[in-house]
């Protein structure tokens, strides 16, 4: 949902006088029947305006223009912190990149504070909140980029205050943190966990996978070698070279359980894989009778 959408259904709301959960379906309901029928009266904001800018920079072929459109987003709101993150990842020059991403995600949180968003109510669900929201993107942004610098404990520091703002994790933290915790072989960290998100998939037992491996612990590195296989078929044939590749994969756009999950793990969790260079033999020792 874009800014100025959120703002037309917030203005629209607050004029309600909704008591409960189905009275509040039904007024959005109608929001809707009026937006189609464009009855809904809405004045941009400067924050509006903003992220229309930040649009253009999107939909722009020319890096130049898309860096010009962040900057002038962030010129003409700088409470849109989703114009400095823009031009975090257009930052070809990782000392550049840092002092943007540092700073902005300072201010953002000083900003946040003095608006009183990081009340107790608040904390936990800081992603369905809209105007903390990308704060939640900006601390994920840092975690991935302290683990392209290779400093895997602040990563790992990133993510666990992603989850103590965002239980539900909507950015994938948790997923990063296991490979995290699979890094350092901190067996009780990823057990809580896993415990909390236990989830069938290539990202959640991978690590597991890798943990016991690491360990010397054959039962259960094999039951979750297995609960892998199970789990995405394309697996086991990554490692056969059997496997279509589709290399031309978007940033985090897989399906779970299909080869654009392996080519994406293989790919972005390449510190944890890095650690074990020859577990591609035991894979295929232990998954003999995988097709």
């Amino acid at each position: 949902m874009n800014n100025k959408l959120n703002n037309m259904i917030n203005d629209f709301l607050a004029n309600t006088d909704a008591k409960d959960e189905n009275e509040l379906n039904e007024k959005l309901q109608e929001f809707i029947k009026k937006y189609n029928a464009g009855e809904i009266d809405y004045e941009n904001t400067i924050l509006d305006e903003a992220y229309e800018l930040l649009e253009k920079a999107e939909n722009t072929k020319s890096k130049t223009q898309a860096i010009k459109y962040a900057k002038e987003a962030y010129e003409t709101c700088p409470d849109c912190f989703d114009a400095i993150l823009f031009q975090v990842h257009l930052e070809d020059n990782p000392l550049k990149r840092w002092k943007l991403l540092d700073e902005g995600l300072e201010f953002e949180k000083d900003r946040l504070e003095d608006e009183g968003y990081f009340e107790k109510d608040n904390v936990g669900h800081f992603y369905g909140i809209f105007e903390t929201r990308p704060y939640i993107r900006g601390l994920y942004a840092k975690a991935d980029y302290l683990i392209l610098d290779g400093k895997i404990k602040q990563a790992r520091d990133v993510c666990k205050e992603i989850l103590r703002l965002n239980e539900n994790d909507n950015t994938g933290a948790r997923y990063l943190l296991m490979a995290i915790y699979a890094y350092f072989e901190e067996e009780n960290d990823m057990l809580k966990l896993y415990k909390k998100y236990p989830e069938e998939n290539l990202e959640m037992l991978f690590p597991l996978f890798i943990l016991y491996y690491k360990q010397g612990n054959d039962k259960k590195a094999k039951e979750y070698l297995d609960r892998i296989n199970k789990a995405n078929p394309h697996f086991i044939k990554f490692f056969k070279g059997t496997m279509k590749e589709n290399t031309d994969i978007p940033y985090r756009h897989y399906a779970k359980g299909d080869s654009s999950e392996v080519i994406m793990y293989f790919r972005e969790y390449d510190f944890l894989v890095e650690t074990i260079p020859t577990i591609n033999y035991y894979i295929l020792e232990n998954s003999k009778n995988k097709k």
